[in-house]
This record gives structure tokens, sequence and C-alpha cells, in this order.
């Protein structure tokens, strides 16, 4: 876990979009397999979708209760059919 979360840190900070994602996915699919519990049940579905389309990644940030999810994509278009009664607000372009 550490070593995707330090990898999605050097990757942002460098700019190296191609590598985030390679890590913010294989990042993603740790969370699901290891933190199933702590993502809301209304997420489960959605979260493997963006594992299996590559349309987006989902990762939990916080903790002890207080946490939210944010979601990366290479297009933000693609992704407003999975997340079609969401309010998506991107934070940050490449």
């Amino acid at each position: 876990f550490i070593h995707y979360t330090d990898q999605c840190v050097e990757d942002f900070l460098k700019g190296d979009v191609k590598k985030l994602f390679n890590n913010i996915k294989s990042l993603s699919g740790l969370v699901l397999q290891n933190f199933k519990p702590m993502i809301p049940n209304d997420f489960h579905d959605l979260w493997e979708k963006g594992l299996k389309t590559n349309d987006f990644y989902l990762k939990l940030c916080g903790s002890g209760g207080g946490g939210y999810l944010i979601g990366l994509t290479r297009n933000l278009k693609a992704i407003e059919k999975h997340f079609p009664h969401k309010k998506i607000e991107p934070l940050y372009k490449f």
C-alpha cells in the first residue's frame, strides 16, 4: 500500500501522468481488495467498473470515519455515464 501511495505522489509531483495512472490503478485495486468494508456499499460496483473499463479509478482519502473518495480519469466526459446522479467536480487537470 505504501509503495503505491508513494509512487503516486512522486508521479504527480513529476507530472508523469502515464506512471501516475498505472500506479493509481494498482493502488485502487489494492484498496478494493483489502479495505472494502471502508468503501461505501453504493460504490463497490462502480469501483470495480472503473478498474475493468479503465475509464476512472477511485481512491479512499482521509481516515477515522471522516474520509471521502477521490476519482482520477483521463477523460471527464467518459465518466459521466458511470456517475449520472453524482456531482462531478474537477479538482485538478494535467
